[in-house]
């Protein structure tokens, strides 16, 4: 197979976004990367960054923008809008989430009709802040270049609520649109699964370790859809919106992980935990995405396991992928900061890699405050152990958050890379 990665430069007017083009303090990050048929694009703003016009103030025009910019990004790298496969959506007021969905069913009705009929696999979450206030929604995606490329062809698994597949026109522009699943090659996208009861399409329960096993239940039903299992899942994203309760989620995790037949020591997926504001509905108190691989029979994809403790994996190799689990230091804004990329660079080393080949991150503070100093740490990090970054840096997405893991750590990262 073909795993070949290339870079495609960001601008800000007329500025490329890596260093020394512009201050260590600012972002600097590639507008996408492409591995082999797959496009990682940076999540994108609604504003035009290619002019000096003020950011729009409602949420409509700013999806529009966000995805005008997405759709740039798309066809710079050689694909369009009707390759999405996956979307990450944050934004920052559950208010706005209809009109949120309606902007972005009207763009694609325009710009990627097959998007109307089969959309991507999906997650929306609800921050506290991005990278600037007057910012009111981030928009990340992945896409295929081609549909139909030999070993990377793309495959839809639709979604029903109350028998309606979640697509337009079975349900109004205002609500969620997504498929179960999305496959490309043999990467599964699984998308942001809720203990939502798909019949009633009611949340029947409050509890939130049975919530939990709902969700992970939901992601069992994707990926075996696919023909995978549990065994092949390679990252999950597992977003609470109160720190309390993650032990409690630790916990129905080992228990589930271990009824399905995983070992906690060899076979875990890695994970990254977001604790957020809000999710899309106030009754949902845990919602889980994932990443996995289908049947392979060809192994076109092997999966190794790089074990880091009984909670999840330091990372997972999937062909020449590599996802990381979320990585954060202790002590100081600094020390945290420094420690974070310090543990990204050790996990690729026992993956077999370095952190030269990291292609994607998403960067997470409590306290945007502290953004220009994390940029600034990073370039310098960057500078003296993996100089590539400067010249290449990977795609990013930023996102304040309510809390991270305990209550001392303010910054964490995670990551996707190659071999």
């Amino acid at each position: 197979m073909d795993w070949s990665v290339t870079h495609h430069s960001a601008f800000w007017g007329n500025k490329e976004l890596k260093f020394p083009n512009v201050p260590k303090e600012h972002a600097k990050f590639s507008e996408s990367v492409v591995v082999g048929n797959l496009i990682f694009v940076s999540g994108c703003i609604g504003k035009d960054i290619k002019s000096n016009e003020p950011t729009p103030k409602s949420i409509s025009e700013q999806v529009f923008l966000a995805l005008e910019n997405t759709r740039t990004a798309l066809e710079n790298a050689g694909s369009s809008m009707e390759n999405i496969v996956k979307t990450f959506s944050l934004i920052r007021d559950l208010s706005t989430y209809g009109e949120y969905r309606k902007a972005e069913t009207d763009y694609y009705e325009i710009h990627a009709p097959t998007l109307i009929r089969k959309p991507p696999a999906a997650t929306l979450m609800v921050y506290p802040s991005l990278a600037l206030p007057e910012f009111k929604l981030e928009y990340e995606v992945i896409a295929a270049v081609n549909r139909s490329t030999k070993n990377w062809e793309v495959s839809y698994y639709p979604e029903f609520w109350a028998g309606k597949e979640l697509a337009y026109p079975q349900v109004p522009k205002e609500h969620a649109k997504f498929a179960r699943t999305q496959l490309v090659g043999q990467l599964v996208l699984v998308s942001g699964c809720q203990a939502l009861d798909h019949d009633t399409v009611k949340v029947e329960t409050m509890d939130f370790a049975e919530q939990a096993i709902i969700c992970l239940e939901k992601i069992r039903i994707g990926i075996e859809e696919t023909g995978g299992s549990w065994k092949t899942i390679i990252k999950t994203n597992v977003f609470i919106k109160n720190l309390d309760c993650l032990e409690t989620y630790q916990q129905v995790e080992r228990d589930y992980f271990k009824n399905q037949g995983l070992t906690l020591s060899k076979h875990l997926p890695a994970s990254t935990t977001f604790i957020v504001s809000e999710l899309p509905r106030e009754e949902f108190l845990v919602e889980i995405e994932a990443y996995g691989i289908a049947d392979d029979n060809q192994n076109l994809w092997p999966v190794e396991f790089y074990p880091r403790d009984n909670h999840k994996s330091a990372s997972v190799r999937a062909g020449n992928l590599i996802y990381y689990s979320a990585c954060h230091g202790v002590g100081s804004l600094e020390e945290q900061i420094n420690g974070g990329f310090e543990k990204l660079r050790i996990a690729c080393e026992q993956a077999g890699s370095s952190l030269n080949n990291i292609i994607k991150t998403n960067i997470m503070l409590t306290d945007t405050d502290n953004y220009a100093t994390m940029r600034r740490l990073e370039t310098e990090y960057y500078e003296l152990n993996a100089p590539d970054l400067i010249t290449n840096p990977p795609a990013c997405t930023y996102m304040e958050v309510e809390a991270i893991e305990n209550a001392d750590t303010v910054f964490q990262l995670d990551a996707v890379g190659v071999l």
